[in-house]
């Protein structure tokens, strides 16, 4: 009977101390009130110029128009949960996200991440996300190496790099057999040695057969380059009809000037990047700038969300097609919110699967993630299928040329 009254008395002190959690109902775990999303951003540094300050607050506003309508319904709490978004600046330094991430998962304790800016970031933040078990979406990171490596808490929603020439060089194809451009025979391609950029040359100078071309030299430089001559005068020797630049943005106002100023004149100049941030025209110059090709992730959607996406561009002072990376942001973002929603859990486990299952209308058309897949003779899963477009600077805009349903104008020949 003293036992008895000693096991009831000591059980009584543990309740009011909070030990038995597990034992008796009022213990039981609390449900969660809010979704916590973490990540990092290029707000400054190199990556910047295509980033900056305006990712972080396309982001926030982002995150504010979820709670303004209401929250994402989770089934598990029969409610709707607003989103708290944590967003630090890496500086466009992967090992400084490294340790971001590393924070947001001990010290903030995010539910999930979404990815940051580029893909020499994200091939090591994504390290976290496997680390701790914790879902990522990236959104503008696309390089194959990233998604070969079977991790099983990753996804992106950008298709991936080297896929980015295919439309370009459809475009070409059709406009030469039509009479619209002038016909090109030889393309030189020149990579700067990161992942991403150098995916986007292996696409440069691997599927220029769509457009008939032959690749005359495919010139790698090291990251962040800023002398081109010995490059420049290679190219003047071989005279090549379209210089394809697989570069970031700063790398490619850096080789356009010196191109310009060295002489160098190809009837067609694709930076891809050129046209994903709306900096660049002002960078190089209108003289070298204007008729220079490029893609964007851009377009006058007509599908999914887009009276929210185009209210968002708005809020932070986007218009047209500047800022490329807003709809891969918006998109990647979206994919995290459907897939908690299809799991009616905060549950990690529960959303990866059904992230990894996730089928719907985005603002591009139906959005996927692939497994299983082969691209640039990498075996890769959790890919997207996000689409991007042949844009085109003219008179100091960007603007959609291809394909016809979604161009804002006609492709200008430079020459």
């Amino acid at each position: 009977m003293r036992r008895e009254s000693w096991l009831i008395g000591t059980a009584l002190m543990l309740i009011g101390l909070g030990a038995l959690p597990s034992v008796f109902p009022s213990g039981a775990p609390a449900q969660p009130r809010e979704i916590k999303i973490g990540g990092t951003m290029a707000i400054t540094g190199t990556f910047s110029v295509e980033w900056g300050p305006k990712a972080k607050q396309f982001m926030e506003e982002w995150a504010a128009m979820v709670n303004e309508r209401g929250g994402v319904f989770v089934k598990e709490a029969n409610a709707k949960l607003p989103v708290k978004l944590i967003l630090y600046d890496d500086g466009s330094n992967a090992d400084r996200a490294v340790e971001l991430y590393e924070r947001l998962a001990t010290t903030d304790k995010v539910d999930f991440f979404t990815g940051p800016a580029s893909s020499p970031i994200t091939i090591k933040a994504s390290t976290i996300a496997e680390k701790y078990g914790i879902p990522m979406v990236t959104a503008e990171a696309n390089s194959p190496a990233i998604f070969a490596r079977g991790f099983k808490w990753l996804v992106g929603a950008d298709r991936p790099a080297p896929q980015w020439a295919e439309d370009y060089y459809a475009m070409l194809k059709t406009l030469m057999d039509g009479g619209a451009m002038p016909r090109l025979k030889t393309v030189a391609v020149v990579q700067e040695n990161t992942p991403h950029t150098m995916d986007v040359g292996w696409g440069g100078t691997n599927r220029a057969n769509i457009a008939g071309l032959t690749v005359v030299t495919t010139e790698t430089v090291p990251p962040g380059a800023t002398d081109f001559s010995a490059i420049v005068g290679k190219l003047k020797g071989l005279n090549p009809d379209l210089v394809y630049v697989a570069a970031w943005a700063g790398t490619g106002v850096a080789f356009a000037k010196q191109a310009f100023e060295l002489g160098l004149k190809p009837k067609e100049l694709h930076i891809p990047h050129s046209t994903i941030t709306e900096k660049y025209y002002s960078m190089v110059g209108a003289s070298i700038g204007e008729g220079i090709t490029g893609v964007t992730h851009e377009a006058h959607f007509k599908k999914g969300d887009k009276d929210a996406y185009f209210a968002l561009r708005k809020k932070v002072g986007l218009t047209g097609f500047d800022a490329g990376w807003t709809s891969l942001r918006f998109i990647a973002l979206e994919a995290l919110t459907k897939a908690i929603e299809q799991a009616g859990s905060l549950d990690r486990a529960k959303v990866m699967a059904a992230l990894k299952a996730l089928h719907y209308e985005t603002l591009h058309g139906e959005l996927a993630f692939g497994f299983g897949l082969e691209v640039a003779g990498k075996k890769v899963d959790g890919v997207g299928n996000k689409i991007v477009y042949p844009a085109q600077w003219q008179n100091g805009k960007i603007e959609v040329i291809w394909p016809k349903e979604l161009a804002t104008s006609r492709y200008r020949p430079r020459m």
